[in-house]
């Protein structure tokens, strides 16, 4: 029987791909690429963020998952990132966040990286960044709120971590810079350096330790109609160093083989780079004690 009128036209079905004896539409396709691309970034489409002393691991099938180091190797930062190789034997410590050393000799992962050690909010954001050995940072004045403005407070933790003032443009503010130069990487203990009032670019710090804390702060002065304030800086971890066992510096000494701090020799006694007992600090001329029994 024919039909008056022009031709029916067919449902387009998903196209089908051949390849010998499998069949793939598109939709499987599709699918596939978004298993494919789960299982490298995780659901939120970015690489896995996994605590220290665990990697993501791509084991498990379509989602990735953190896992424990493996012995002989350690993460000593929360974020994504592969764990390295521990070195001299190859000793783990503290469940994967760290590495032993032997007697006299302390463990420095120089692993370069910044962290926040503050709220950030829009005009002086603050975004973590592990394995890279510098970065820029961008913030803005809130031209507003007049007095003090807390920005950004970031710790570089490097070889030899610096920040410098690239691009400063204000108008009746003010950038101040307070500076913490670190023993440990949570700056829990420091050494606070002179605060820095900032009116032009140019101005650089570079600290003596492996972990600088540098907090941003705005000073906008009342009373004037236009004010406003943006700054570029850029921040370094200095050169790359693979991780490794350093001497204990001079006037301490440890005795333990394992992932602790060299312990500082008693009041005004000294002791030779690399001391490897209490005994090893002594008294210098012109005092007197047992300094050698904690005394």
């Amino acid at each position: 029987r024919v039909r008056d009128g022009p031709p029916r036209r067919a449902r387009n079905p998903s196209p089908i791909f051949r390849a010998g004896a499998m069949r793939w539409t598109t939709a499987t396709a599709l699918a596939l690429a978004l298993a494919t691309f789960m299982l490298l970034f995780g659901a939120t489409g970015a690489a896995l963020s996994c605590l220290s002393g665990s990697y993501a691991s791509e084991a498990d099938g379509l989602n990735s998952s953190c896992v424990a180091c493996e012995a002989g190797t350690f993460k000593s930062f929360e974020g994504p990132g592969a764990c390295l190789s521990c070195p001299g034997d190859g000793v783990s410590a503290e469940e994967g966040r760290s590495c032993a050393c032997g007697a006299g000799h302390f463990f420095e992962d120089n692993v370069p990286r910044l962290s926040c050690s503050g709220e950030s909010s829009e005009s002086c954001p603050c975004t973590p960044s592990v394995g890279s050995n510098d970065g820029t940072l961008s913030f803005e004045a809130d031209p507003s709120d007049w007095d003090w403005q807390s920005c950004a407070s970031i710790i570089i933790s490097g070889v030899a971590p610096r920040v410098t003032v690239t691009s400063l443009q204000v108008q009746n503010v003010q950038l101040v810079l307070s500076l913490d130069e670190c023993d440990d990487a949570g700056c829990m203990t420091y050494q606070s350096a002179p605060e820095e009032w900032i009116s032009s670019s140019g101005w650089e710090y570079q600290s003596s330790t492996r972990h600088l804390r540098v907090r941003f702060r705005w000073y906008v002065s009342g009373g004037y109609s236009m004010t406003s304030g943006s700054l570029v800086a850029t921040w370094s971890a200095g050169t790359s160093k693979a991780p490794g066992c350093s001497p204990c510096e001079a006037d301490t000494y440890k005795d333990t083989t394992d992932a602790a701090a060299c312990n500082s020799c008693p009041s005004n006694a000294v002791s030779a780079e690399g001391s490897t007992s209490l005994s090893a600090c002594t008294c210098p001329v012109g005092l007197t004690g047992d300094a050698g029994s904690g005394g």
